[in-house]
């Protein structure tokens, strides 16, 4: 058997026997108490709202009409004691046909409530009669339009303002065809849009719609704008279980790190690898199963060939999802030299992913860059709509490439040497850095490729960050702190050699070091560009991490930054590591800005 299956079976048991017989036993019980109470709870029709306002009022046939709302405690009184509560003892008064309340909060919430509580009881007995047709005449059909683009890089031609306006609001013959006849876009000549209900049962039906459904028919007093987030909806009921479970993960190798319980494994014929794989496995399959319930309550039992092609992409979008929280969540654990630093590093890399995610995915149907997100394609999905092969490398390989490499680096140091010592966290990412490159020389270049998955991620973070910001201030500044972050993973490598004493400082080693860093970042980062980047490629984001299909060039400025760093160190000392790297990056900005001059001014 392999030495992970064995390590994912101990894992799995050994978390499940944390909890000892009794304490399972009285889990079971509170759970099955909870259920019980729920249910009575519901069939007597307790609420936590019942008699919340008091109502004092003078004409007996009120009465049933505001005992459909359990929000009141209804009182028929005579008019002189309903003046005399009015004063002392009732949040509203009615003494027919007048409606009194007192000048406070809860009796204006009380008014409102009675206004809600008149109107549902008008509806209700209109929709008594089943005639529907006569008691509703007004209904509103709503049509979804795509919204155009203008988020493209202009060509060389300029646009004025009024030819600017024309091409960002002109709806297309489709969809002004679309408008007309009733239809969806795009499916002008399928079946007509839903009519208006023609009994009491249809019309109940209607009003029943769905928070996560489109609504396409409505009469004025439902009509309900559509919800500019259901995004963030659907990614909580996704995200929350991997929040879930990957704290047990991060806090079961914590735990064995605290107590030393890990050394017996560390001891066994096994290679980190297993240790590691072994260790994550249950857990991620825990997670997996949990969203494949989220999603059959989402979408239904897959009955039909469709429901199940969708669910399916819908765990294989959330997948890469899984695999980048439990990377981080692995990491922070070994990097972590306490509870309370693991608290603070899940919860921070846990806001930046989670913002990474959830932005974008609020402008899905709206704008072209929400493809970033992997939500975005999950919401798509959800709605029935289909997403290409493109569009999920583009949105789930950087949470691939990055998770796995986490995982890589991670597995590095999974080693006594750092497991059990109160080394700062810097020193520990350098260990990862430091093994990785037991040959220099081809490590230097092949450390800049793996790395750029984590420059790619931080660069589409950005662009989440700044899209929305006006034109070109929010280039410009994507600009700087893009090349700020491609000098220091560039460097990073050759300053750990430095900084380790892996090799000699000489010229001829900061030199040659520099230009395969270099040139292991640009053949990387025209590699993933090319695989990547085809949804934002014409934007002018898109420009700015690709610059274009310039080569000699770029590849210059690539390596020209690095050797500002690398023979910077060697003149100097690695102490001086970071201003030179912001030197480069100021280096590199220029020449960014001056490349994409056109666009930005003209």
């Amino acid at each position: 058997m392999a030495g992970w299956v064995t390590i994912a079976k101990w894992e799995f048991f050994r978390s499940k026997l944390k909890f000892d017989a009794r304490s399972l036993i009285l889990l079971s019980a509170s759970l099955l108490f909870l259920i019980a109470a729920s249910y009575f709870a519901a069939q007597t029709g307790m609420n936590m709202n019942n008699d919340m306002y008091r109502v004092a009022l003078t004409n007996p046939a009120l009465e049933p009409v505001l005992g459909i709302d359990q929000r009141f405690n209804v009182m028929t009184v005579d008019v002189n004691t309903a003046s005399n509560m009015y004063v002392d003892d009732a949040d509203l008064v009615i003494i027919d046909p007048n409606v009194f309340r007192a000048d406070t909060q809860k009796s204006a919430s009380a008014s409102e409530a009675l206004k809600s509580t008149l109107k549902n009881y008008r509806e209700g007995v209109l929709t008594s009669y089943n005639d529907i047709n006569n008691s509703h005449p007004v209904w509103i059909t709503v049509h979804y339009l795509e919204r155009p683009e203008a988020f493209q890089v202009l060509s060389g031609e300029r646009r004025t303002a009024a030819e600017e306006e024309t091409v960002t609001t002109q709806l297309s013959q489709e969809e002004v065809e679309a408008a007309a006849t009733g239809r969806p876009a795009g499916e002008v000549g399928a079946e007509a849009t839903p009519s208006p209900p023609q009994t009491a049962e249809e019309f109940q039906a209607i009003q029943r719609h769905n928070l996560f459904e489109k609504q396409t028919i409505a009469t004025p007093s439902h009509f309900a704008p559509p919800i500019p987030f259901t995004a963030i909806l659907y990614s909580f009921m996704f995200i929350f279980p991997i929040y879930f479970v990957s704290q047990f993960y991060s806090s079961s190798i914590m735990d064995e790190r605290t107590n030393k319980k890990c050394e017996l494994v560390l001891v066994a014929p096994l290679r980190g690898a297993d240790i590691v794989i072994g260790k994550t496995v249950p857990y991620i399959l825990a997670t997996m199963v949990i969203i494949a319930i989220v999603t059959t309550y989402i979408k239904g039992l897959p009955t039909d060939i469709v429901t199940i092609k969708s669910s399916l992409l819908i765990l294989a979008t959330m997948f890469p999802i899984v695999l980048l929280f439990f990377a981080f969540s692995f990491i922070s654990a070994i990097l972590s030299r306490s509870f309370k630093e693991l608290t603070f590093a899940m919860v921070f890399l846990s806001v930046v992913v989670s913002g990474y995610l959830f932005f974008p995915a609020m402008f899905a149907n709206v704008h072209a860059i929400s493809t970033i997100s992997p939500m975005t394609l999950i919401v798509l999905l959800i709605e029935g709509e289909t997403i290409n092969m493109s569009e999920y490398i583009f949105s789930t390989l950087p949470f691939y490439f990055v998770g796995l490499s986490v995982y890589v680096f991670g597995t590095y140091i999974f080693r006594e040497e750092d497991l059990f010592t109160q080394k700062p966290i810097t020193q520990k990412l350098l260990d990862c850095v430091e093994i990785f490159m037991s040959k220099p020389y081809g490590s230097v270049f092949l450390l800049s490729i793996i790395f750029i998955p984590f420059v790619y991620m931080a660069q589409l973070m950005l662009i989440v960050m700044l899209f929305n910001l006006p034109l070109p201030y929010s280039v410009i500044v994507m600009i700087v702190l893009a090349a700020l972050i491609e000098e220091l993973v560039k460097s990073i490598g050759i300053y750990t050699l430095f900084k380790r004493k892996m090799v000699s400082p000489t010229l001829k080693n900061a030199a040659t070091l520099a230009i395969l860093a270099g040139a292991g970042f640009f053949a990387g980062e025209k590699l993933l560009v090319i695989i990547t980047l085809a949804p934002i490629a014409t934007s002018v984001f898109g420009s700015v991490m690709t610059m274009g299909t310039l080569l000699l060039i770029p590849l210059m400025v690539h390596i020209t930054g690095v050797m500002v760093v690398s023979l910077g160190m060697y003149a100097i000392s690695p102490r001086w590591y970071l201003p030179f790297v912001l030197f480069a990056s100021i280096l590199h900005g220029l020449y960014n800005l001056f490349i994409l001059r056109g666009i930005l001014f003209g």
